[in-house]
């Protein structure tokens, strides 16, 4: 299968791997420029930007580059073509962030079952198992079969995933959560995910990801969260 389709780079085309080291070292890191404090993105206003301004139950989003360019490709070509292959470089990336911000347990942020048999896997997940972190003591579940995020400004996307989560497990009392996904855009799945959690006694949830899409009022990302 090799010599018939050989692997070639997500983002240039090049033979040899999934993302190839040229590619790999364009990715803007999160940590340039200024940032938001709270979610990673680029932001030279003072306090939270206005994409997570709204989180009132997500502590806020570790991220670790830009989606733009490289980054979006990567991502999508991940989510919607699952070249697991990336999953290793994609977690690495996210891997660095874990002492950031400790934790105790995390969780994949879910896909409803019917688009995870859709896509034939839910890509949250395949990162935490690249990652081997640990798991959390329940199932953090979506129940609701929501429509895509694509398009949806940040109001539109809170209403859409409302009640679309619950947790079945036993309770998180005192317990830091770390979410874990590809991309983080207006943060609302997210946010919705860290209520159900601290319903159930969470302290904190945070959500780590590889991707983060920069604030745009003109413009939407092209990828659900």
């Amino acid at each position: 299968m090799d010599l018939l389709y050989p692997e070639r780079c997500v983002a240039c085309g090049r033979f040899g791997r999934s993302l190839c080291e040229a590619c790999e070292d364009s990715l803007v890191p999160c940590d340039l420029g200024p940032r938001c404090e709270n979610c990673s993105g680029r932001w030279e206003g003072q306090g939270n930007c206005p994409r997570c301004f709204a989180w009132d139950a997500l502590d806020g989003a570790l991220v670790a580059v830009d989606l733009e360019g490289v980054a979006r490709r990567i991502v999508h070509a991940f989510k919607y073509r699952y070249v697991d292959s990336l999953a290793g470089p994609m977690a690495v990336r996210i891997g660095r962030l874990r002492d950031t911000r400790p934790f105790d347990v995390t969780f994949a942020v879910p896909l409803h079952r019917s688009r995870q048999r859709k896509r034939g896997f839910n890509q949250a997940e395949a990162l935490l198992d690249t990652l081997g972190w640990p798991a959390g003591p329940g199932i953090l579940e979506r129940v609701r079969k929501t429509g895509t995020q694509v398009g949806l400004g940040l109001r539109e996307r809170r209403t859409n995933v409302a009640g679309a989560f619950r947790y079945r497990g036993p309770e998180l009392a005192g317990l830091a959560v770390a979410l874990v996904d590809d991309v983080v855009t207006t943060g609302a799945t997210a946010n919705e995910c860290a209520r159900v959690l601290k319903d159930f006694g969470a302290r904190s949830v945070h959500i780590y990801a590889f991707a983060r899409a920069n604030h745009d009022p003109e413009s939407d990302s092209g990828i659900d969260d």
